[in-house]
């Protein structure tokens, strides 16, 4: 159990950060009442926040959330005044900005697999040394393979963190650029006040409705497009978690195996992941819709990605 606990020491570290994380910064703006409900005014107001925890949290979406809305609004406003290009071109844009920290990840994953031979070899030198000098000379064996391959463990984590961020801040303008407040006039007239990055034209094709519309909301013809779009979106996801599980070709040279003790819980996790999101994405047809662009845009990213760590891989592996 100990030397279980130790080998994967990192991993469980990765996790644990990952996650907290990941719940604190998807929980950024705890008063949902108050941010999601919050039209766009000016920056400034992107930073009042209303307890400790609030801000602790909300500081990193709120530096990009109000300069994407911007981004979306621009855009939109060049074609059309759209919601749905504003959201398209930004969801682009964005992603291929955050290009290099996929690839920071990519790199990472390389390097972890040409160096795992290594490191099943250190371990299997030590299984049965239990002993405190035996195993600090593990921990030093192991410093030694990672300076090798220059990889830092907690690189992997810090790169998926940073994209949280990102990922919140684009919600949020998807949630939040259309949003109104209402007014009443000493004579009783309701007056609607739009946030300052509004897009009005908010149909699709001059027909389907996308803004404030969901499975649950809407007229018939609304309702059924954003299912459309939910599982649009849910085959995407399962087709891009296959081309993720699938085994390069240089990868079936070697003894490696990226899901090797946890491809159960993996395919579990992927399962309850795709249903989960399949609701989500029914609960608004704009955020589907950006899901969906995101992922169609992440198989070309995959693919891209996948020439890029095989080319990496044989460079790293000559002369081995």
């Amino acid at each position: 159990m100990k030397l279980f606990l130790h080998k994967n020491s990192y991993k469980f570290l990765a996790i644990f950060l990952v996650g907290f994380f990941l719940i604190g910064l998807t929980s950024c703006r705890p008063d949902a009442n108050y941010w999601y409900n919050h039209v766009y005014t000016d920056w400034g107001a992107e930073f009042q926040f209303q307890n400790f925890w609030d801000g602790f949290w909300g500081w990193s979406v709120s530096i990009l959330s109000y300069p994407f809305a911007w981004l979306c609004s621009s855009i939109g406003k060049g074609l059309g005044n759209s919601y749905f290009w504003g959201i398209v071109f930004t969801t682009i844009i964005i992603r291929t900005i955050a290009w290099p920290i996929y690839s920071k990840q990519n790199g990472m994953s390389i390097k972890m697999q040409v160096m795992q031979p290594e490191l099943d070899k250190l371990q299997k030198k030590y299984q049965f040394r239990q002993d405190e000098k035996s195993q600090a000379r593990m921990k030093q064996e192991m410093m030694m393979i990672y300076k090798k391959y220059k990889f830092n463990p907690m690189g992997c984590v810090f790169t998926s963190f940073i994209q949280f961020p990102i990922f919140i801040a684009m919600y949020e303008v998807v949630k939040r650029i259309n949003l109104t407040t209402t007014t009443i006039t000493p004579n009783g007239v309701l007056i609607e006040n739009y946030g300052k990055f509004a897009l009005h034209n908010t149909k699709l094709f001059g027909y389907f409705e996308l803004n404030n519309t969901s499975f649950s909301n809407g007229e018939l013809k609304d309702k059924l497009f954003c299912l459309a779009i939910a599982i649009l979106y849910t085959v995407v996801t399962v087709i891009n978690q296959k081309i993720a599980q699938k085994k390069p070709a240089y990868m079936k040279k070697t003894n490696y195996n990226a899901q090797a003790g946890g491809a159960n819980q993996m395919k579990v996790m992927n399962i309850v992941m795709v249903v989960m999101m399949f609701f989500v994405a029914m609960s608004s047809t704009a955020l589907g819709i950006y899901w969906l662009i995101g992922g169609i845009y992440q198989m070309a990213q995959s693919a891209i990605g996948r020439k890029l760590n095989e080319r990496a891989y044989y460079k790293m592996t000559e002369g081995k």
